[in-house]
């Protein structure tokens, strides 16, 4: 039950920020962004300590595999997102 609420919470709050998420049943979700490369999320979550699943797939390079943590690691998730985006601009 916590995987399914906190899969909810983050999959409202990434297309909220602009991310396309595909739609999951599972402990994890696919998630792009238009404005900034799969590549490029994947090597800024990690440079602030995030780890995400990125691969190199033609079919899903645009996408990071964010596995559902507790609700603590994902609201940091969504904020560092935020952030990255914001700088973006």
């Amino acid at each position: 039950a916590t995987i399914i609420e906190n899969r909810a919470y983050v999959t409202a709050e990434l297309r909220a920020l602009g991310f396309t998420v595909l739609e999951s049943s599972t402990n994890f979700v696919f998630a792009a962004h238009s404005g900034m490369a799969g590549s490029e999320i994947y090597r800024r979550l990690r440079e602030n300590g995030i780890l995400v699943r990125h691969f190199d797939n033609p079919r899903i390079t645009a996408y990071n595999r964010i596995t559902i943590g507790n609700r603590a690691d994902m609201e940091t998730l969504v904020a560092t997102l935020r952030k990255i985006l914001e700088e973006q601009v």
